[in-house]
Protein backbone atom coordinates (compact mmCIF):
# COMPACT_ATOMS: atom_id res chain seq x y z
CA UNK A 1 0.00 0.00 0.00
CA UNK A 2 0.91 3.40 -0.89
CA UNK A 3 1.27 6.03 2.17
CA UNK A 4 -0.04 9.20 1.59
CA UNK A 5 3.00 11.01 2.78
CA UNK A 6 3.43 15.00 1.22
CA UNK A 7 6.71 15.57 -0.36
CA UNK A 8 8.71 19.34 -0.45
CA UNK A 9 10.25 21.82 1.49
CA UNK A 10 9.17 23.07 4.99
CA UNK A 11 8.76 26.15 4.98
CA UNK A 12 12.48 26.63 7.63
CA UNK A 13 13.93 24.53 4.49
CA UNK A 14 12.67 27.40 2.46
CA UNK A 15 13.39 30.21 4.27
CA UNK A 16 17.25 28.85 5.26
CA UNK A 17 17.90 28.01 1.25
CA UNK A 18 16.81 31.91 0.09
CA UNK A 19 18.80 33.59 2.89
CA UNK A 20 21.79 31.65 1.82
CA UNK A 21 20.91 31.75 -1.60
CA UNK A 22 20.66 35.60 -1.17
CA UNK A 23 24.46 36.01 0.81
CA UNK A 24 26.08 34.07 -2.33
CA UNK A 25 24.48 36.66 -5.02
CA UNK A 26 25.27 39.62 -2.35
CA UNK A 27 28.76 38.22 -2.68
CA UNK A 28 28.98 37.46 -6.44
CA UNK A 29 27.83 40.83 -7.53
CA UNK A 30 30.64 42.76 -6.99
CA UNK A 31 33.09 40.35 -8.89
CA UNK A 32 30.56 40.02 -12.22
CA UNK A 33 30.84 43.89 -12.12
CA UNK A 34 34.32 43.86 -11.93
CA UNK A 35 35.09 41.07 -14.56
CA UNK A 36 32.71 43.45 -16.53
CA UNK A 37 34.56 46.67 -16.43
CA UNK A 38 37.31 44.44 -17.30
CA UNK A 39 36.26 43.09 -20.04
CA UNK A 40 34.66 46.25 -21.45
CA UNK A 41 38.40 48.10 -20.98
CA UNK A 42 40.33 44.72 -22.72
CA UNK A 43 37.68 44.80 -25.75
CA UNK A 44 38.13 48.66 -26.32
CA UNK A 45 42.08 48.65 -26.19
CA UNK A 46 41.80 45.73 -28.25
CA UNK A 47 39.59 46.47 -30.51
CA UNK A 48 41.70 50.38 -30.92
CA UNK A 49 44.79 48.12 -30.91
CA UNK A 50 43.46 45.44 -33.70
CA UNK A 51 42.63 48.83 -36.37
CA UNK A 52 46.51 49.90 -35.91
CA UNK A 53 47.87 46.68 -36.75
CA UNK A 54 45.35 46.36 -39.43
CA UNK A 55 46.32 49.96 -40.68
CA UNK A 56 50.54 49.39 -40.34
CA UNK A 57 50.49 45.77 -42.29
CA UNK A 58 47.95 47.30 -44.98
CA UNK A 59 49.76 50.52 -45.46
CA UNK A 60 53.26 48.45 -45.74
CA UNK A 61 51.90 45.48 -47.99
CA UNK A 62 49.93 47.91 -50.56
CA UNK A 63 52.65 51.30 -50.11
CA UNK A 64 50.01 53.72 -49.18
CA UNK A 65 49.17 56.10 -46.54
CA UNK A 66 46.51 54.38 -44.60
CA UNK A 67 44.37 56.25 -41.92
CA UNK A 68 42.76 56.10 -39.18
CA UNK A 69 40.39 58.44 -37.36
CA UNK A 70 37.56 59.21 -35.27
CA UNK A 71 34.30 58.23 -36.31
CA UNK A 72 31.03 58.06 -34.73
CA UNK A 73 29.48 56.74 -37.89
CA UNK A 74 31.81 54.68 -38.89
CA UNK A 75 31.60 55.96 -42.55
CA UNK A 76 33.25 59.77 -42.09
CA UNK A 77 36.06 61.13 -40.71
CA UNK A 78 34.20 63.37 -37.60
CA UNK A 79 34.69 65.13 -34.41
CA UNK A 80 34.40 62.79 -32.35
CA UNK A 81 35.87 60.99 -29.46
CA UNK A 82 37.91 57.60 -29.97
CA UNK A 83 35.48 56.49 -27.44
CA UNK A 84 32.79 56.83 -30.14
CA UNK A 85 34.16 55.23 -32.55
CA UNK A 86 37.25 55.04 -35.33
CA UNK A 87 36.97 53.80 -39.12
CA UNK A 88 40.66 52.88 -40.80
CA UNK A 89 40.80 53.50 -44.61
CA UNK A 90 43.06 54.07 -47.56
CA UNK A 91 43.81 57.58 -47.66
CA UNK A 92 45.41 58.26 -51.23
CA UNK A 93 45.78 62.00 -50.96
CA UNK A 94 46.03 62.29 -47.02
CA UNK A 95 43.30 64.72 -46.30
CA UNK A 96 41.66 62.40 -43.45
CA UNK A 97 38.93 62.65 -45.12
CA UNK A 98 37.06 59.44 -46.59
CA UNK A 99 36.99 60.80 -50.43
CA UNK A 100 34.97 58.65 -53.10
CA UNK A 101 37.73 55.86 -54.38
CA UNK A 102 38.67 55.36 -51.04
CA UNK A 103 38.32 52.15 -49.44
CA UNK A 104 37.23 51.97 -45.58
CA UNK A 105 39.31 48.62 -44.52
CA UNK A 106 37.58 48.62 -41.05
CA UNK A 107 35.42 50.34 -38.50
CA UNK A 108 35.55 49.92 -34.36
CA UNK A 109 32.39 50.52 -32.77
CA UNK A 110 31.78 53.06 -30.13
CA UNK A 111 32.66 52.03 -26.54
CA UNK A 112 30.17 52.78 -23.59
CA UNK A 113 31.75 53.20 -20.44
CA UNK A 114 35.38 54.62 -21.45
CA UNK A 115 37.37 57.14 -22.07
CA UNK A 116 40.13 57.08 -24.74
CA UNK A 117 42.27 59.88 -24.83
CA UNK A 118 45.80 61.03 -27.19
CA UNK A 119 47.58 64.41 -26.69
CA UNK A 120 49.26 63.46 -29.85
CA UNK A 121 46.55 61.74 -32.36
CA UNK A 122 43.64 63.80 -30.66
CA UNK A 123 41.29 63.32 -33.98
CA UNK A 124 43.66 61.12 -36.46
CA UNK A 125 47.03 59.54 -37.16
CA UNK A 126 48.00 57.84 -40.24
CA UNK A 127 50.62 55.03 -41.30
CA UNK A 128 53.27 55.60 -43.73
CA UNK A 129 53.97 53.23 -46.50
CA UNK A 130 57.08 52.47 -44.49
CA UNK A 131 55.11 51.69 -41.43
CA UNK A 132 55.91 54.70 -39.26
CA UNK A 133 53.26 56.23 -38.10
CA UNK A 134 52.23 60.59 -38.14
CA UNK A 135 49.53 62.70 -37.09
CA UNK A 136 50.10 66.08 -38.36
CA UNK A 137 53.24 66.75 -39.35
CA UNK A 138 56.07 63.82 -40.67
CA UNK A 139 58.08 64.60 -37.43
CA UNK A 140 55.25 63.42 -34.96
CA UNK A 141 55.84 59.41 -35.10
CA UNK A 142 54.96 58.34 -31.67
CA UNK A 143 52.78 58.78 -28.82
CA UNK A 144 49.97 57.15 -26.62
CA UNK A 145 46.41 56.75 -25.90
CA UNK A 146 44.90 56.92 -22.25
CA UNK A 147 42.71 54.70 -22.11
CA UNK A 148 40.20 55.03 -19.12
CA UNK A 149 37.04 54.40 -16.87
CA UNK A 150 34.73 55.12 -13.82
CA UNK A 151 37.16 53.25 -11.64
CA UNK A 152 39.76 55.93 -12.28
CA UNK A 153 43.30 56.18 -11.82
CA UNK A 154 43.93 52.79 -10.51
CA UNK A 155 42.59 50.93 -13.58
CA UNK A 156 43.83 53.01 -16.19
CA UNK A 157 45.39 51.39 -19.43
CA UNK A 158 48.24 53.47 -21.68
CA UNK A 159 48.33 52.16 -25.69
CA UNK A 160 52.12 53.55 -26.57
CA UNK A 161 52.81 53.93 -30.39
CA UNK A 162 56.10 53.51 -30.89
CA UNK A 163 58.43 55.43 -33.48
CA UNK A 164 58.30 52.39 -35.44
CA UNK A 165 54.73 52.42 -36.07
CA UNK A 166 54.03 49.84 -33.67
CA UNK A 167 51.42 49.87 -30.43
CA UNK A 168 51.73 47.96 -27.07
CA UNK A 169 49.66 48.29 -24.02
CA UNK A 170 51.14 48.89 -20.61
CA UNK A 171 50.34 50.55 -16.97
CA UNK A 172 53.10 53.57 -17.32
CA UNK A 173 53.40 56.37 -19.98
CA UNK A 174 55.94 56.79 -22.22
CA UNK A 175 58.04 58.56 -20.25
CA UNK A 176 57.57 56.24 -17.31
CA UNK A 177 54.95 58.58 -15.01
CA UNK A 178 52.03 57.28 -14.00
CA UNK A 179 48.65 58.22 -16.03
CA UNK A 180 46.08 59.51 -14.79
CA UNK A 181 42.11 59.85 -16.21
CA UNK A 182 41.19 63.55 -16.95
Amino acid sequence: MLSKRQIGFTLIELVTTLAVSTMLIAMAVPGVNTFLMNSRQSSGVNNLVSAMHLARSTAITKNTRITVCVSSDGEDCDNSDWNQGWIVFADADADQTVDPGEIILGAGAGVTGLTIESTEFSKFFMYRPNGRVMNATVNANSGEFIVCDSRGDEHVRVIIVDSAGRPRLSETRSDGSAPSCS
